[in-house]
């Protein structure tokens, strides 16, 4: 660190991890341990604020000094955490974590590639998410996902219709979700 660079203030150093849950703020990475990243570059800025950190893995911070993942990119992962984060509850957010890591699979598998980011948009349900199953709550519990319903990224289905004596609920992503996906995987405003 420049020695006339002060540290980051506590205060802002905890809201940013808070923000992104102490996890890479990257959709597709989500990986620990993570370093607070400028978005635009402290030399220019001279300044540590809220909105210009970002917290990002070392291995997607170092990409990101590279030029590997573009500025424009870094401001809409950071909005797009404000809008999960205050629409969503941490149960949608980890559900919707789920969808994506079950269409991560799906774009490995298809492409034999180990990209991690510029995901193909899911033109509507994704044929093989049905193939990977959909996701089982309990019944009751349907109010934690209640935004994801009103919304209509996740809709109940039939994907199991012998657990209708059960007490759970089979939940599926629908085409608004993947679109919802496509977005948020691909940095593009939710």
């Amino acid at each position: 660190m420049a020695q006339d660079r002060p540290d980051i203030p506590t205060a802002i150093k905890r809201a940013v991890l808070v923000e992104a849950g102490h996890r890479c703020a990257i959709p597709t990475c989500r990986q620990t341990p993570v370093e607070l990243a400028h978005i635009k570059p402290w030399a220019k800025v001279k300044e540590h604020t809220f909105g210009n950190l970002i917290a990002l893995c070392p291995t997607c911070h170092t990409r990101y000094d590279r030029g590997d993942i573009d500025r424009m990119s870094m401001y809409q992962y950071k909005a797009n955490l404000e809008i999960l984060n205050h629409r969503y509850t941490e149960t949608e957010r980890q559900l919707l974590k789920v969808f994506l890591r079950k269409w991560q699979m799906l774009e490995g598998l298809r492409s034999g590639e180990s990209k991690r980011h510029c995901f193909t948009p899911i033109p509507g349900v994704h044929p093989r998410f049905t193939q990977l199953g959909g996701v089982q709550i309990h019944q009751a519990m349907w109010w934690t996902i209640s935004n994801l319903l009103e919304d209509g990224l996740v809709e109940t289905s039939d994907l199991w219709p012998d657990l209708e004596e059960s007490n759970t609920v089979a939940l599926s992503l629908t085409k608004e979700g993947g679109a919802f996906l496509t977005r948020w995987a691909n940095a593009d405003p939710l």
